[in-house]
């Protein structure tokens, strides 16, 4: 029979030290009321925090915390004891709390464990998760507090999911408006363009007040945070005036600057797509990213879900995870596309894995051939409405035929016999 590791039984029997009122010698008063009682040896020893508090500010063994919940302190208390958590203690309810704990003890270690579960619960749960978790965290911190490690990730992993209107969702107008704070000017991944998060905005006031008073109550202090320069003029008109939120002098200057062509893309960030589901035949998994044919279906067109309109310079790379034939990838007009054409394997303006360029009826060879394993990028110019493609970083020259690119144009793949792609999540906006 093996020997059970001398280390293995320490943690057991420290576990069974932090439940046995013999040994405990102070009482920590949480902000729900709660009393959980310790050992003050091992609080001061494993925390530097606690040894201060132990050791200067200790009166009648008795210390109170108006900030940490008695949740959040038993799994504290867990972790000083034994240096571990258990899996079943640390929840998508608790974790903020028990993270803002654990940056007020001082246990670095410990934030790192919470972080790494943090990205698993957001990996495993539902979009909504990043928005409650985001919610949550600038609840519990204060403002010099807030811009932390997990303030971050989830600022991150909200942007990369589409905010949607009509979608009820768990991101709080506090927590909404730190987000389009963090994120004016990011440079990062983000996937709603600046119209959409207007009227994601406004869907949200809309249920929260009860007259255009109240919108423009709700619509206020998010103001300042929504770039109006990453609009087209018919859309301010006709969906942003109408709410008398901007003076006129700042709808002018908008309008000027578009005028003398020094209008932003639509997007905020470097823009990000997932492909949309519902093509029989194509399984779209891993949050909308990855998409993957069938062994025996034939090739079929799927899109991405954002629509590039507008001035700018953008790429996205997709990854080849698994060729089988021809795999084709390029952009195609968002308006009239007809899937059920069955004369050809293809939609739009392409790329094939042959190396050939396609659209339409029309073919010419590209030199760009690629294989399982490769990174195809699509360089997209809306200004001058042109298209290039690089394979593995080496890139192309624009295809001088394409001279009928239309004004909104969306990403799409056309792929079959078990051929599998991905869209990276890094992406890059010149």
């Amino acid at each position: 029979m093996g020997q059970i590791p001398s280390s293995t039984l320490l943690q057991n029997d420290l576990g069974q030290l932090m439940n046995d009122d013999r040994f405990h010698d102070i009482i920590l008063e949480c902000s729900d009321k709660e009393i959980i009682s310790g050992c003050k040896g091992i609080l001061a020893t494993r925390s530097k925090i606690f040894n201060e508090l132990i050791f200067t500010g200790l009166e009648k063994n008795i210390l109170s915390f108006n900030n940490i919940n008695s949740n959040s302190m038993k799994v504290i208390l867990e972790y000083l004891y034994v240096s571990e958590v258990e899996k079943k203690n640390i929840t998508v309810n608790n974790i903020i709390e028990v993270y803002h704990a654990s940056i007020h003890f001082g246990l670095i270690e410990f934030q790192s464990h919470i972080i790494n579960q943090v990205m698993e619960f957001l990996k495993s749960e539902n979009e909504d998760t990043g928005k409650k978790l985001l919610s949550e965290c600038v609840n519990k911190f204060s403002l010099e507090e807030v811009d932390n490690e997990m303030s971050q990730i989830l600022v991150d992993w909200v942007a990369m999911n589409k905010l949607k209107k009509g979608v009820i969702d768990s991101l709080s107008l506090k927590g909404l408006k730190y987000f389009l704070m963090k994120t004016f000017d990011t440079q990062k991944s983000f996937a709603t363009p600046e119209i959409e998060i207007w009227e994601y905005i406004l869907t949200k006031a809309k249920k929260e007040a009860y007259d255009q008073q109240g919108v423009q109550k709700y619509l206020n202090p998010l103001a300042d945070f929504i770039n109006l320069n990453r609009m087209d003029a018919e859309e301010i008109k006709q969906r942003i005036e109408p709410f008398n939120i901007y003076s006129d002098k700042k709808l002018k200057e908008v309008y000027f600057s578009m005028a003398v062509g020094k209008g932003l893309g639509f997007i905020r960030g470097v823009p990000i797509f997932k492909w949309k589901s519902g093509i029989l035949g194509l399984n779209v998994f891993d949050g909308g990213f990855t998409v993957e044919a069938y062994e025996s279906i034939q090739p079929k067109s799927i899109l991405g879900d954002l629509i590039f309109k507008g001035r700018g310079v953008y790429e996205w790379n997709i990854l080849v995870e698994k060729l089988c034939k021809t795999i084709y990838i390029g952009i195609c007009n968002n308006i009239n596309v007809n899937f059920k054409k069955n004369d050809q394997d293809y939609h739009g303006w392409v790329l094939g894995s042959d190396g050939y360029v396609y659209h339409e009826k029309n073919y010419k060879w590209y030199d760009a051939k690629f294989k399982e394993g490769d990174k195809v990028t699509v360089r997209l110019d809306m200004k001058n409405r042109t298209c290039a493609f690089s394979v593995n970083d080496i890139r192309k020259l624009t295809v001088s035929e394409w001279k009928n690119i239309p004004s909104q144009v969306c990403p799409i793949a056309s792929l079959g016999h078990g051929s599998k792609l991905r869209v990276k999540q890094e992406l890059i906006k010149f």
